[in-house]
């Protein structure tokens, strides 16, 4: 027999650069579409959002991008805007707030994948829309009001077996597709707000370089 959870409908916001960064202090990478898997649990999946701020001349990130789009993920990208101080600004938390509130009649269960405590009152206004709000995330890297407002915390740093692998000794940035005809999201490697998405090195015209700072 079905048990009753496994009908729920479920929606994951993915806030990637939160997500990134926490890979990158976790020493690891991130199979994304494992994740995915781990976070809908054998539930429904509804969607799957994926929010992505960019340089806006970076046409590196197009290969990233198409395969999250191949592999079933709606994504919303944003250009950074450079302020007055010469900091770059280009969050999506509104976006990813106004997505989630609009679909909320759609599905049951809303798992947001970010520790950033300024989702806490999106958090306490989906509850009072009748969802049921998943936060996942490392406890090291999240807001405690906002574990403590979510009706079930998911612990990705406890769970990493089940979608990331550790970066081996001497890890090259510029790994390379599988081969396998099927896109590798670790083909690319992802790198939030200033910095770029980067191809295989035999694919770069010139030699890679970082971005300014």
């Amino acid at each position: 027999m079905i048990q009753p959870e496994k009908l729920d409908r479920v929606a994951v916001f993915f806030d990637m650069s939160n997500l990134y960064f926490t890979a990158r202090d976790l020493g690891v990478r991130i199979d994304y579409t494992k994740l995915l898997e781990f976070l809908v649990a054998g539930r429904r999946l509804y969607c799957a959002y994926a929010y992505v701020a960019l340089s806006g001349d970076d046409s590196t990130a197009v290969p990233f991008l198409t395969w999250l789009r191949r592999n079933g993920f709606r994504v919303v990208t944003k250009s950074l805007k450079r302020l007055p101080d010469g900091s770059l600004k280009g969050d999506l938390d509104l976006e990813l707030a106004v997505d989630l509130l609009t679909q909320a009649p759609h599905f049951d269960v809303a798992v947001l994948v970010s520790g950033d405590g300024d989702f806490t009152y999106l958090v306490e206004s989906a509850q009072r829309l009748g969802l049921r709000v998943e936060v996942a995330s490392t406890p090291r890297n999240t807001s405690v009001e906002l574990m403590e407002a979510a009706d079930r915390y998911i612990d990705l740093e406890a769970n990493l077996r089940h979608f990331s692998q550790p970066r081996p000794a001497g890890y090259s940035e510029w790994s390379r597709n599988t081969g396998t005809g099927r896109l590798d999201p670790e083909a690319w490697r992802y790198r939030p707000a200033t910095q770029r998405f980067d191809l295989p090195a035999e694919e770069e015209e010139e030699e890679p370089h970082e971005p300014d700072r």
